[in-house]
Order: C-alpha cells, then sequence, then structure tokens
C-alpha cells in the first residue's frame, strides 16, 4: 500500500468516525393489514438503510401490526443529536407516550391507533409538534 493509498485510508476512517458519532432519533408511520395507524419512534445512524429494515421485517412479521406489501413505512419526522442522547430522548419519549396513552404501545417501539391522531409531540430540550395531518397508506 503507497503512503497516498494509506493517507486516503486514514481520511475514510476518520469521516466514518465523526459520521458515526451522531445519530438520528426519528417518528415513522406504516399502516397494518387492519388499516390500523402504526406510530414507531426510534434512533438510527443510518435512516434510509434503517426504512428498508422497518420494510423488510414488518411485511415479514407473523405478530401484531403486520404490514401489507404495498404499504411501506415513512419517516415523518427526523433530529440529529448525538448518539448517547438519542437513546436516551427515545426512551424518554416512549415512556412519556405510554403514560399519556397515546396509542397503545407493542415491541419494538411501536404505538397502534385505531384512528390516526392529529398530532404527536416528542420532548427534547424542548417539545417538537408533529404533524399527523395528511399522511396516507
Amino acid at each position: 500500500m503507497s503512503l497516498e493509498q494509506m493517507m486516503m485510508a486514514v481520511e475514510r476512517m476518520e469521516a466514518n468516525k465523526s459520521k458515526k458519532a451522531k445519530e438520528f432519533l426519528y417518528v415513522g408511520y406504516y399502516y397494518d393489514e387492519k388499516g390500523r395507524f402504526i406510530l414507531k419512534i426510534g434512533t438510527t445512524n443510518d435512516l434510509k438503510r434503517r426504512r428498508y429494515e422497518h420494510n423488510y421485517n414488518y411485511r415479514k412479521s407473523n405478530g401484531e401490526a403486520r404490514m401489507p406489501k404495498e404499504n411501506s413505512f415513512e419517516y415523518i419526522w427526523t433530529l440529529k443529536l448525538s448518539g448517547p442522547n438519542t437513546r436516551n430522548y427515545e426512551d424518554l419519549n416512549k415512556a412519556l407516550w405510554k403514560d399519556l396513552g397515546f396509542g397503545e404501545y407493542l415491541d419494538n417501539d411501536r404505538f397502534i391507533f385505531e384512528e390516526k391522531p392529529n398530532l404527536a409531540i416528542v420532548k427534547i430540550k424542548k417539545y417538537y409538534e408533529i404533524s399527523l395531518e395528511g399522511l396516507t397508506k
């Protein structure tokens, strides 16, 4: 390996290291086979990959809230934060939604609604109001 190749490899490693330092807190949704609105809160460092994983796993699921093949998981809201903070805020908001009775909690940080709510709220240092108006199947 030449010096130039080594320098390029080190630059790529440093770029990847800085990318991994940040993660996204996200809220997304899909409609299940019964037509119910499913809201999900989660974290990832790669939104595109995570969306693909949700589509694959929720369509393949044999459990509650299975996603039909013609539907897909969509992001409604994302915020980039540091990794540890992202997971802390995910846990905080999941607990808040549970305590408020905001939907019926389902494994994998999902909330089931028979009727789609108009608004979801996420608390970080301030409150973020996320409009759910106009979201379709």
